[in-house]
């Protein structure tokens, strides 16, 4: 099919390292990239970006040769939009300048909404050097975006930050993309940020992949206001009528629609209602199959949890969650954040 990146990649480190890959993964959303550090994650990318000398590269997308063999399209023709482990913005340019610098690359007249989804705009005529950490990665993210790239390669742009810098930038990263409208390869180890952004996972360990993980679990809710603590989210269904509403700290805005990554240690089924406990919500769900792993129907959404279960099919159940990590989704009215000369 067209619309994916094909490749077949050998790359070779002397005696001590060698990715050996070969797969089609599909250009929506995001394609989580996971396994062991030392594994060749970073090597990937570098890889299908044409940025590794000496490899060995068969790769398409969609449909249009990047390297066969003879043929090689030059990595700054390729529309990636890369972000570093490293943010590497240019010192000597202020917020804007990085931007204005990134979109002139491909004659972009706009970037505003790229500024807005980030959250940019009282940065702007700041020097970089700065900033806090997750204000460069974010930095970093729409640079790349301005540059209109056709699809973008993320590379742990969140190492280094501690755990409420993460959950404070991860959002930032899922609206951005989401609202761009461009695929993306990102790369991390980190559970918590796989299940908050992926929309699929493949394992990649000493230099082979291990195949495609299960995706994660995510319930898909609408902001419907605000309230002390955060924002109203309604997870709804088919049935307009039925749903529930919980709080929970968030940025976001009204009407978004979010969608919220289950760990898959935040969730207890019980045949009962649990009655008050500590989780963020208790929700209705009726069992759809437990052998291929608990499936479970949530107000028609289903959830795959990824484990047996002791309770059969069409058994009414109550799921306990402990722990939600939010993604902004796409709207149907989303457009593309960027606006280009023709």
């Amino acid at each position: 099919m067209a619309d994916r990146l094909d490749f077949r990649l050998r790359v070779r480190r002397g005696n001590m390292f060698t990715l050996d890959v070969e797969d089609s993964v599909p250009l929506s959303g995001v394609t989580a990239i996971t396994g062991p550090s030392g594994g060749g994650k970073t090597t990937l990318l570098r890889a299908l970006a044409g940025l590794e000398a000496g490899a060995e590269a068969r790769v398409r997308f969609r449909g249009e040769v990047w390297d066969d063999g003879r043929d090689h399209v030059p990595t700054e023709a390729r529309r990636i939009g890369f972000v570093f482990q490293d943010p590497q913005l240019f010192p000597h340019l202020s917020v804007a300048g990085n931007l204005a610098y990134g979109a002139k690359r491909r004659e972009v007249k706009s970037y505003d909404a790229i500024v807005d989804a980030l959250e940019l705009g009282p940065l702007m005529s700041r020097g970089v050097l700065g900033l806090s950490g997750g204000e460069q990665r974010r930095v970093a993210l729409g640079r790349a975006l301005a540059s209109n790239p056709a699809i973008l390669f993320l590379d742990e742009p969140l190492v280094g930050l501690d755990g409420p810098r993460k959950s404070e930038l991860l959002p930032y990263v899922g609206r951005a993309v989401a609202e761009a409208r461009v695929p993306a390869l990102y790369v991390s180890h980190a559970g918590d940020e796989v299940t908050t952004l992926a929309d699929r996972v493949l394992g990649l360990a000493g230099g082979r992949l291990t195949g495609w993980l299960p995706p994660p679990a995510r319930l898909i809710a609408r902001v419907i206001g605000e309230a002390d603590g955060g924002k109203c989210l309604r997870i709804e269904g088919a049935d307009e009528s039925a749903g529930v509403d919980f709080v929970m700290p968030l940025r976001a805005r009204i009407g978004e629609r979010i969608g919220l990554g289950l760990p898959p240690d935040s969730v207890m089924v019980s045949a009962i209602h649990p009655g008050r406990n500590i989780a963020v919500a208790v929700l209705p769900g009726e069992v759809l199959d437990a052998d291929q792993g608990l499936a479970i129907s949530v107000f028609g959404q289903r959830l795959h949890l990824g484990r047996g279960g002791v309770h059969a099919r069409g058994t009414r159940v109550w799921l306990s969650i402990l722990r939600l990590l939010p993604r902004p989704e796409p709207n149907d009215s989303s457009t593309d954040l960027r606006k280009t000369d023709q």
